[in-house]
């Protein structure tokens, strides 16, 4: 079976993690990001919600890093995974023209993301899924 056989209509998978963003509704009929795991829903983020922040989350997990937040105005987000003296930039997704999120093959550290006026790091969680991912099923 294909992993894509396993994806929600309308939902972005993430190749490395095997995760899914899937595009929800939140109060006010705002876009919601939604994402999704191996273990089911992990998060989910309101655009121009109460403490709407550039980085909503940032994990490492087996093999893998992922990061996901708010688009800051004007769209548009670098990131960078860094462990010790590696960097990876990795190409961010952009969901409803509100959220984004990106992905990078190894674990790291950190993650730094800069907009247009502003750049933030944040320390990337530990994540341990307890049920195989999508992508172990897959194979």
């Amino acid at each position: 079976m294909s992993m894509d056989a396993d994806i929600a209509p309308g939902a972005t998978p993430l190749p490395e993690s095997g995760w899914e963003l899937r595009l929800g509704r939140g109060s006010g009929d705002r876009p919601a990001l939604e994402v999704h795991t191996g273990d089911g829903l992990i998060d989910v983020a309101v655009a121009g919600g109460p403490g709407a922040v550039l980085v909503r989350g940032a994990v490492r997990g087996r093999g893998f890093s992922v990061a996901w937040g708010q688009l800051p105005p004007g769209g548009e987000v670098l990131v960078e995974f860094r462990a010790g003296g590696t960097s990876r930039r990795a190409t961010a997704v952009t969901v409803a023209g509100a959220f984004w999120a990106a992905e990078a093959p190894g674990r790291f550290r950190e993650v730094v993301v800069t907009t247009a006026v502003d750049r933030e790091s944040y320390r990337l969680r530990r994540f341990r899924e307890r049920r195989a991912g999508r992508r172990a099923a897959a194979a």
